[in-house]
């Protein structure tokens, strides 16, 4: 629940303002490929008002936007592939659809311990465990948590019992 919560969080001021995001992404790289110690992938930024080099926080974002793209990964030559902004708008709005509906999950698992409910939040946080891990690492360690937790552990055995058919 808490972590649907927090996918929302993260997810929806990008929803409502990708350009925002899309130029902070760009600035963000444009930085990492400036602060590393390789110089095949430095990026000129420009000359602020005093004739040093500009910080890519001070880049205009049409021009963070232009340069990012154009950085390479690799000494091959393989270029930074900088999202859309309705490609950030889609996915950030995927991921808080799962977010709102791992929340409302994991709220129904702890009011009513209903399986069905159980097995909604196990497959809702599979899949933004492995597909929008908004929270990286942390969405794949809350799946494996849930996994255990709702169909492993010996209290899950006690709340859910195994039905026998026949």
């Amino acid at each position: 629940m808490i972590v649907g919560l927090a996918t929302v969080f993260f997810s929806l001021p990008v929803v409502f303002d990708p350009a925002k995001y899309r130029c902070q992404l760009s600035r963000v790289r444009i930085d990492d490929a400036n602060t590393d110690k390789k110089d095949w992938n430095n990026v000129d930024t420009g000359l602020d008002a005093e004739g040093r080099p500009q910080k890519a926080g001070d880049v205009p974002c049409t021009d963070a936007v232009r340069l990012a793209p154009e950085i390479p990964l690799n000494q091959k030559g393989k270029k930074f592939p900088l999202p859309s902004e309705s490609a950030l708008q889609t996915q950030n709005g995927v991921a808080a659809a799962l977010g709102i509906g791992q929340a409302i999950a994991g709220f129904s698992v702890i009011r009513t311990l209903n399986r069905r409910a159980r097995i909604v939040a196990i497959v809702l946080s599979s899949i933004a465990g492995f597909f929008f891990p908004v929270l990286s690492l942390l969405s794949v360690g809350v799946l494996v948590f849930v996994a255990y937790a709702f169909a492993f552990s010996p209290a899950s055995r006690e709340v859910w019992p195994r039905e026998v058919r026949g």
